[in-house]
């Protein structure tokens, strides 16, 4: 079977406390700011209105800020939208909190709504719920990013089964340093959706 021609059809990046999208700056954050202080106040800057993104996890917050202004650059997400994600510290922002909160004394005390962001993939379930999203999801853990693994196994996804576009990326989000790159896949677009052309926009983007 010949393998479909696929393509990056826009794509946001949060590093350095800076968000762009498409390779032009969106929104610039206080670059002292805490990563927690540099979300909220991008959240605010960029008029999300989602009350539930106050409960989230940093990296579930850092997805869900790419996520949406892909939403806006090139329209609502189809409902059977696919998400590939990776990175290198799975959760371990929540993690950390959750183990301070369970070692933390006589009074200690674990916080379900901690714990819930202990899994990589909740990320996938929260922007699921928020673009109502009826489709496959994975979630890779990978020492870097690693378009040789995605670009091959994204395209039998669209073989495979009815996906009408894929999101994808690289999610990695600790307490000091946030590395994101969304990307959304569909079958039209300028950039093609190659090994080459994801390590080239992920280098020119993290220069």
């Amino acid at each position: 079977m010949k393998t479909q021609r696929l393509y990056i059809q826009s794509h946001c990046t949060i590093r350095n406390r800076s968000i762009g999208v498409n390779g032009r700056t969106y929104w610039q954050g206080d670059p002292d700011a805490s990563l927690s202080d540099f979300l909220k106040a991008a959240y605010r800057g960029l008029a999300i209105d989602y009350p539930k993104f106050h409960k989230m996890d940093g990296l579930c917050k850092a997805v869900f800020i790419a996520a949406e202004l892909l939403a806006r650059e090139s329209g609502p997400y189809a409902t059977d939208t696919t998400l590939v994600f990776s990175n290198y510290s799975s959760s371990h922002l929540a993690d950390e909190r959750h183990a301070r909160d369970i070692h933390a004394g006589d009074e200690a005390v674990a916080s379900p709504a901690t714990f819930v962001y202990t899994l990589p993939n909740i990320v996938l379930g929260e922007l699921s719920i928020r673009h109502r999203l009826h489709s496959e999801n994975v979630f890779f853990i990978f020492d870097s990013f690693l378009p040789e693994f995605l670009v091959p196994y994204t395209e039998t996804l669209f073989e495979g089964s009815r996906v009408a576009g894929a999101l994808g990326g690289w999610t990695e989000v600790t307490e000091g340093r946030c590395d994101v790159l969304l990307y959304r896949i569909g079958t039209s677009g300028r950039i093609p959706h190659t090994i080459a052309g994801l390590k080239k926009l992920y280098n020119e983007d993290n220069e």
